[in-house]
């Protein structure tokens, strides 16, 4: 009896051992990999502003364990995707890093992507949006533009073992402290890899084998809809950003009866950054106005035309120019020369940076005021900043620059004409007629003369 326990004992084992040696179910497929999927960053911006230098940063991932879906009746079951998606290299105006894997105490990295703007990026008008899921600002179709970057996932690395819905997660990281930047209203969005089985005959055999259906990049979380309709839910194209700029506009008018409207007075443009905001030196700003580019000397403009002008030796000034940059107005800033009826206006200025226009003093009496429309209000007083002070009567300062601006700087110049002066032309008047009834007395004194002579 007890050899028969035994023997049936090393039956079990030698059973046991054969299951282990053996997987229980193998499977029906051979896993395929991925390949290439292109999604897009857009930069949306006023049509006047130039494209600043900025970088956003990206992070591809697998999703989280709990971020993983069941199946039910409506929809299909949502699975994560394998190790190993990465952000292509090689793309233009796009520096990647891939995957680490966890090693000991070091925690895995996911792969990341950081995709760089700069100054001179081609832009598009908003019409030509197109089916692109950009965001603008404002209500209106023609006051804006875009610049655009392509930015590429590579899942040559990734292999897909059955049939099923992959999903990967894929996140903006916050662009805070950088000028005039804001991200996505959503900072993440979901690609979706539609694994399927195919059956092939051959003759009496059958083999089954996986493709890829197709790729799906949307900004929401839900589960795709099962059943044989589409569904294009939250389908996006890509992360939408925003770089909100306002404009500064500054204006000569000249007053008084002794005020000469072809002076040229000198003006001072200074940007602040009391925020630390990130911005590069060589971010544009466009001029647009009626200024003279190459003014002349008058004779009551105490500057040369050279120094108006600005040359190689007047770096910190000039009106020969189509445009500024941050380096020019940042520190002591750019200074401008115009006369009477002349404006300027720069265009691009990031939100977040204050400002300061200062003219120079001269034997003019001086106000400044701001315009009427824009960023006018000297007591808007609010987290971002301090009021517009305008207290000092040949300069205006602003700590927080978050919508239009315009200042009107006036030059005064009048004076009554010396009480003296208008006397010694009354006594000239008296001496004219005095002098006229001169001459008549003397014509009669000659014609009588001639008569007794005759």
């Amino acid at each position: 009896m007890k050899m028969k326990r035994l023997a049936a004992s090393a039956a079990a084992l030698t059973m046991i051992a054969s299951m282990a040696a053996v997987p229980l179910s193998a499977s029906a497929y051979t896993p395929i990999n991925g390949d290439e999927v292109t999604f897009e960053k857009y930069l949306v911006m006023k049509n006047e502003a130039s494209v600043p230098n900025v970088t956003f940063n990206l992070i591809v991932e697998p999703i989280s364990d709990a971020e993983v879906k069941p199946a039910t009746d409506d929809t299909l079951a949502v699975m994560k995707g394998p190790e190993g998606i990465k952000f292509k290299s090689g793309v233009s105006d796009v520096t990647v890093s891939d995957p680490v894997a966890a090693s000991g105490t070091t925690p895995a990295k996911p792969a990341t992507a950081a995709v760089a703007f700069k100054v001179n990026d081609t832009t598009h008008d908003e019409a030509d949006k197109g089916s692109k899921s950009i965001v603008f600002k404002t209500t209106s179709t023609t006051d804006e533009k875009f610049a655009e970057k392509k930015v590429t996932l590579d899942l040559s690395g990734v292999s897909f073992p059955e049939p099923g819905v992959y999903r990967y997660k894929i996140t903006e990281t916050s662009s805070s402290g950088v000028a005039g930047i804001t991200n996505d209203t959503n900072n993440v969005r979901y690609l979706d890899v539609y694994v399927k089985s195919e059956t092939t005959n051959t003759g009496e055999t059958a083999s089954d084998t996986l493709a890829i259906q197709g790729y799906f990049i949307h900004s929401d979380d839900t589960a795709p809809t099962a059943g044989a309709t589409a569904d294009s839910t939250g389908k996006s194209t890509g992360f939408s950003n925003l770089y909100d700029t306002n404009d500064l506009e500054f204006r000569k008018v000249v007053t008084g009866n002794h005020g000469s409207k072809d002076k040229y007075f000198k003006i001072t443009v200074k940007l602040t950054n009391s925020d630390n905001l990130n911005i590069a030196d060589n971010d544009t700003f466009m001029l647009t106005g009626n200024w003279d580019k190459t003014p002349s000397k008058t004779p009551s403009t105490i500057y040369d035309a050279d120094t108006m002008k600005g040359d190689s030796t007047h770096t910190d000034g000039g009106n020969n120019r189509g445009s500024v940059t941050y380096g020019d107005l940042k520190g002591e800033g750019y200074s401008f020369y115009i006369h009477d009826g002349q404006l300027i206006e720069i265009h691009g200025i990031p939100t977040g940076l204050g400002y300061v226009v200062t003219e120079e003093e001269e034997d003019y009496n001086p106000s400044v005021a701001m315009n009427t429309d824009g960023d006018i209000k000297t007591d808007d007083k609010t987290g971002e900043g301090t009021a517009i002070d305008t207290t000092v009567k040949n300069s205006v300062t602003d700590t927080y620059l978050k919508d239009d601006a315009g200042v009107v700087f006036t030059n005064d110049n009048a004076g009554n004409l010396p009480t003296g002066l208008l006397s010694t032309v009354a006594g000239a008047a008296v001496l004219v007629v005095l002098g006229a009834a001169g001459v008549v007395g003397g014509t009669i004194y000659v014609n009588k003369k001639r008569s007794e002579e005759e």
